[in-house]
């Protein structure tokens, strides 16, 4: 019991791997820094980025459209003056003119990442699984972890890459559960 608790705060020093086997075949993780939690967070908002832009396809320029034709009626004339007032109030709709989906990215960019709830998420255990295995296993994409991940693993991982953020215990009996 003693060589396993150093052994476990040797792994922990040293970062060495933790050996688990997946869908049958074995693979070594490594421990996760800073580093990788901070990519982890970006990888998470950039999703999230992906939402918003595949759901909102447009930025309302039917609506700007709209806005400076209503202008273009509302100040009638050739003068130079009605020319001047035309292009100062087109001039400010079309740099006050906020979308939504801009809105929403620049709250996306600004907002907390909660990575406990993230990594609960089927996208936030395949880059986490991804950015541990990737220490060992450079050679794997993003997309051959993604096909490694199924319902009936998911949540055994998920609790592996809980534990394995520098503080493992029992780390060669927890992880070949999965």
């Amino acid at each position: 019991m003693k060589e396993e608790k150093e052994k476990d705060k040797l792994e922990n020093i040293t970062g060495s791997g933790i050996e688990v086997t997946i869908k049958g075949k074995e693979y070594k993780l490594g421990i996760f820094g800073m580093r990788d939690l901070a990519d982890f967070r970006q990888y998470i908002k950039g999703q999230r980025i992906k939402i918003i832009q595949n759901t909102i396809q447009y930025d309302n320029q039917e609506m700007r459209k709209k806005e400076i034709e209503m202008i273009e009626k509302s100040v009638p004339g050739n003068s130079a003056e009605a020319k001047a007032e035309r292009l100062r109030l087109i001039s400010n709709i079309i740099t006050n003119y906020r979308t939504e989906r801009m809105e929403m990215i620049e709250s996306l960019l600004d907002s907390n990442v909660n990575e406990t709830k993230e990594l609960q998420t089927m996208d936030g255990v395949c880059f986490m699984l991804w950015r541990s295995l990737q220490k060992y296993q450079p050679e794997l994409t993003l997309a051959d972890v993604d096909n490694m991940i199924d319902l009936d693993n998911i949540s055994e991982i998920s609790n592996v890459l809980m534990n394995i953020g520098g503080k493992v215990k029992n780390s060669q009996k927890r992880a070949k559960k999965v």
